[in-house]
């Protein structure tokens, strides 16, 4: 009994493997930043153009991202990923066998494309294998691979740049291992796996759940909105701190080191996600806001002090990923088991939506309140919108669990 108990322990951990490996590339469209002085300075391009390698994948992500539930349906959940992760290989290396830019300009746009058909297939295959208290953990690992492999990608075509422009591009070769790991590890049933002591416990919670919610909850949407917002102002604070620390010291200021800082921060908060999760359930969301919000005071506050503004700034990142699996930990008892991948579809397009948003977002802000010179303000403003959000998610939660317990039990 122990051995058959190891060997589904590890064939379970295999499966995670095999879902988690996909993350690894959805935020792989940042990975050649680094080489785009190179590819402008070798293929004469002006700055519009070279920029647009970066930018065009973004509007083909959002637009598959839209799309993937119903692809996955008609077509299933493996080969729409097998699909995707495909189109990342063989589109994302076509910039190392060609120099004709508007070919790679095209190449890039089918690379946003086969990331946006598998973005929301990265979230909701866990809530499909894993039982809950898994599931949580799994999610928060989810949000730093994410970043792992950006990162990782990122330094692997630095290293690559020492041989051309163009073969940074092989970074993309990663998709043919994340390809085996996926078809060989995870099944083709959804065996919910993990949670055994509690597991009778949770599957009936989980069918009391899809009775009940047959429509999608509006509180999805209004999740949706939240994340455009936390990401905006996430987006905002990396975009001026190095201006707002240059103000304060007068001089130029390489912001590089305390990025990556925060990029630890924030990974360190997706790892102990799980943790929170089980300690807080649902009040990990005022946590994560009302960090959102110390954060935003901090650096609002920060005047003269630059080791408080490094401070404020290094602390954003860890809320934002606590909170971010959170939503999407939420969407199995706010949808139907048949509308998980729409609802993280709409949970992704929200944060798309922040990234698109925030520099009209901070324009508007600014002219309403009249903040010109002074950068830190708007961040005063973020951080109460983030304190009145908490108290209206409060009062909500609280009138709804109210009615919840008032309804008539099922026989």
């Amino acid at each position: 009994m122990k051995q058959m108990k190891k060997f589904s322990n590890s064939k379970n951990s295999l499966t995670a493997i095999g879902i988690l490996s996909i993350s690894l590339i959805t935020t792989s469209t940042y990975a050649i930043n680094g080489t785009l002085p190179m590819i402008r300075s070798e293929l004469n391009l002006t700055q519009a153009q070279v920029e647009t390698l970066v930018t065009v994948p973004s509007f083909a992500l959002a637009l598959l991202v839209l799309f993937s539930s119903l692809i996955s349906t008609k077509i299933g959940e493996r080969l729409t990923v097998n699909i995707g992760v495909g189109i990342i290989g063989l589109t994302g290396i076509i910039p190392f066998l060609t120099e004709n830019y508007p070919l790679i300009l095209i190449s890039r746009v089918f690379l946003g494309a086969g990331i946006g058909m598998i973005n929301s297939l990265a979230v909701s295959l866990i809530a499909s294998y894993f039982k809950e208290k898994t599931a949580a953990t799994l999610l928060g690992f989810r949000a730093s691979i994410e970043q792992v492999g950006q990162a990782f990608l990122t330094f692997i075509a630095g290293l690559l740049m020492n041989i051309s422009w163009q073969a940074p591009f092989l970074v993309y070769l990663i998709t043919i291992p994340i390809l085996l790991m996926f078809n060989l590890f995870v099944p083709k049933e959804h065996k919910k796996v993990g949670d055994d002591k509690n597991g009778k416990e949770i599957d009936s919670e989980q069918s009391l759940d899809k009775r009940e919610n047959s429509k999608i909850s509006p509180i999805v949407w209004l999740l949706a909105i939240l994340m455009a917002i936390l990401v905006a102002d996430y987006i905002g604070m990396q975009v001026r701190f190095a201006q707002i620390a240059t103000n304060i010291i007068s001089k130029d200021y390489n912001a590089s080191p305390f990025m990556s800082v925060m990029l630890i921060i924030a990974m360190i908060g997706g790892i102990l996600f799980g943790r929170f999760y089980q300690l807080m359930k649902f009040k990990l969301i005022y946590f994560s806001l009302a960090l959102f919000a110390i954060s935003n005071f901090i650096v609002a506050n920060s005047h003269k002090s630059l080791p408080v503004l490094i401070f404020g700034f290094i602390l954003i990142g860890f809320p934002l990923q606590l909170i971010s699996p959170l939503a999407f930990h939420l969407l199995p008892k706010l949808a139907p088991g048949n509308k998980q991948t729409f609802v993280t579809s709409v949970i992704l397009i929200g944060f798309n939506v922040g990234v698109f948003v925030e520099p009209y977002l901070f324009i508007i802000t600014d002219k309403i309140f009249g903040i010109r010179n002074n950068l830190s303000s708007i961040f005063n403003y973020f951080a109460w919108l983030f304190l009145i959000i908490a108290c209206l998610i409060a009062v909500t939660h609280f009138f709804f669990s109210a009615n919840k317990k008032r309804m008539p039990k099922h026989s």
